[in-house]
C-alpha cells in the first residue's frame, strides 16, 4: 500500500504543481500565489468534510488532498515573495493569506456540509 499511496500523491502533486505554475504565469506576483493558496485551502476544506462523510475514498484523499493541494499551495513561494515587499505590504500579504486561506477552509467545509449532509 505504501508504494501505491506514494504514486497517488505523485500524480496529484504533478497536476497541482502544474496548475500553480499556470496561475503564477497567468497572474504574476503575489496575486497568483494568493489565488493558488486560497483555492487549495478551499478544496482541502471541502475534501476534509466530504471524506468524513464517505464521499471520497482514501485514494482520492491522497491524490487530491495531499498530492494536488500540496502541489497547488506553496508556503515557500509565499514567504519569498513576502520578504521582497516593503514591511507594510509584507504584513498585508501575510494577513490576507492567513485570513483568506482559513476562511476558504471553513467555506469549503460548510459547502460540503450543506451539499452532502451532516
Amino acid at each position: 500500500m505504501e508504494k501505491i499511496r506514494f504514486a497517488y500523491i505523485l500524480i496529484g502533486g504533478f497536476f497541482g504543481s502544474a496548475i500553480r505554475e499556470i496561475l503564477s504565469l497567468s497572474i504574476p506576483g503575489a496575486s497568483g500565489i494568493f489565488l493558488a493558496n486560497v483555492s487549495g485551502s478551499f478544496i482541502l476544506g471541502y475534501l476534509m468534510y466530504a471524506t468524513e462523510l464517505g464521499f471520497f475514498s482514501e485514494r482520492e484523499r491522497y491524490i487530491i488532498g495531499i498530492g494536488f493541494c500540496g502541489g497547488l499551495t506553496t508556503f515557500s513561494t509565499f514567504i519569498v515573495q513576502t520578504m521582497q515587499f516593503p514591511a507594510d505590504l509584507a504584513a498585508l500579504n501575510v494577513t490576507a493569506n492567513i485570513v483568506f486561506c482559513l476562511a476558504s477552509v471553513f467555506i469549503g467545509r460548510a459547502l460540503a456540509i450543506k451539499g452532502l449532509g451532516s
